[in-house]
């Protein structure tokens, strides 16, 4: 669109300068290449972005993605790993701003997304039960998960909130 624009401006200039005089010099056919010259030099450059912009583009199959299936068999993967009553020791994370994880028994890094102050205790061996949420979280640690259920077994130490 600009490369029309700028050709369709020089081309009026090139016969505005030839309709002037009624014989031509060398200074008119002068200007003429020249203008011939950015004219081409204008094309080139934008054939080279053409060329560029159509090396980075690539199609993207979304079929899959937009029905869902493969984001719900994730999901149910991981909610079979968490079903029933898990054991585990609740750990304040210096991360993103603090924030408290519980590594179960088994070794699997759970992020409760709504664990309440009583049970913020660094060291503590908690019994949980819950349901696994599919979101993304800042923290990037562990399996976001809604607690259902909790027990303390042994309590822990509160973290200051200076540490926080």
């Amino acid at each position: 669109m600009i490369t029309n624009k700028i050709f369709s401006s020089m081309l009026a200039i090139t016969f505005l300068l030839s309709a002037c005089g009624s014989s031509s010099t060398d200074k008119d056919e002068a200007k003429t290449v020249k203008a011939d010259e950015m004219i081409a030099q204008t094309e080139q450059e934008n054939n080279s972005q053409q060329m560029e912009t159509k090396l980075i583009e690539t199609p993207v199959n979304t079929h899959k993605a937009l029905t869902g299936h493969n984001m719900e068999d994730r999901t149910n993967k991981l909610q079979d790993g968490f079903n029933g009553w898990q054991r585990g020791r609740v750990q304040f994370l210096n991360l993103e701003g603090g924030f408290y994880g519980i590594i179960t028994d088994s070794g699997k890094k759970i992020l409760p997304m709504n664990m309440t102050k009583e049970f913020a205790q660094n060291g503590a061996i908690v019994r949980i039960k819950g349901k696994v949420k599919d979101v993304m979280t800042i923290q990037q640690w562990g399996t976001p998960f809604t607690i259902t259920d909790i027990e303390l077994i042994k309590p822990g130490n509160k973290v200051n909130n200076a540490d926080m």
